[in-house]
């Protein structure tokens, strides 16, 4: 971490970083916040909320001075392994240190990211630390489980909004690195907010690319070919049809962007039933409507 990304600490082995933007964070609710970390990070803080094949998320709540608390969200990533895997990663950028950048990035276009608080790297074993805050609202899975008795227009004014939020993403030049249901987090309020979470894959690249077509239709299929309760064809086609109008696609283009798009999500769903479900998604251990961050 040789740039200035914020004030250091050294704790425990772990080298942090205290982001500039986290900076008004009083000096009690900062020493509260690692110590927290360090308590999940060694397994006393309970069981993990999420696992997948890289990382470990662990749900902590903190308190502050005046005795109220508040979520937060620990992910640890996991260093490389093998020769080739650490070889790469030492040409690129830390994975934690891309997090914060991109997630100001997006901040600074006023698109809904949760605020990292912390980052950090493990000087002995090279695991990698991510400290988010709490994403306003609940799990996109949430809102669209018909078991939650939502109502239907409401679930409708989210999948609107959703569709617009990805458009506006991609005409601000970046991509998802893992646009799935379970990164996409909303709001029930007006107007409704989405927050999109897990940035280690996101990245900003260039709306001329030869690429960026096809970049986009990544993230649709990323976000298409899961099968979630209560979403229907046509609640996938509500999205596509507000992503399309932002985007400025023509009738025509919106055909053949649809018929792309379906077979190239049909593709990804033979290919999935070829590997187990656990390696196509994250575990969600706790309750997932529980879900935020």
């Amino acid at each position: 971490m040789s740039r200035d990304l914020g004030e250091r600490l050294d704790v425990a082995g772990w080298c942090f970083v205290v982001p500039h933007s986290a900076r008004d964070l009083s000096s009690y609710v900062r020493n509260e916040l690692v110590g927290e970390v360090i308590a999940a990070l060694e397994g006393t803080r309970g069981t993990a909320f999420r696992r997948s094949r890289h990382a470990t998320t662990w749900k902590v709540r903190i308190a502050g001075p005046t005795g109220e608390s508040t979520n937060i969200f620990v992910k640890q990533l996991d260093a490389a392994r093998g020769v080739i895997a650490r070889a790469k990663a030492k040409s690129r950028a830390k994975r934690s240190d891309h997090v914060l950048q991109i997630s100001e990035d997006l901040r600074r276009h006023n698109f809904g990211v949760p605020s990292v608080l912390l980052i950090g790297e493990n000087r002995d074993t090279g695991n990698e630390v991510i400290v988010m805050s709490e994403a306003p609202g609940f799990m996109l899975t949430r809102w669209m489980n018909p078991s939650r008795h939502i109502d239907v227009m409401l679930r409708r004014r989210i999948l609107h909004k959703l569709g617009a939020e990805i458009a506006r993403l991609h005409l601000s030049g970046y991509i998802h690195g893992d646009l799935t249901p379970y990164n996409i987090v909303a709001t029930g309020d007006h107007p409704i907010a989405i927050t999109f979470i897990d940035h280690e894959g996101t990245e900003r690249t260039s709306r001329v690319s030869i690429n960026v077509a096809r970049n986009r239709m990544r993230n649709l299929v990323q976000l298409g070919h899961f099968d979630i309760p209560g979403v229907s064809r046509t609640d996938h086609l509500r999205v596509f049809a507000s992503y399309a109008a932002a985007i400025g696609l023509s009738k025509r283009g919106r055909r053949q962007s649809l018929l792309r798009l379906a077979k190239m999500i049909q593709r990804r769903r033979n290919r999935d039933r070829t590997i187990k479900r656990g390696a196509t998604q994250p575990a969600i251990i706790a309750e997932e409507g529980a879900a935020r961050g």
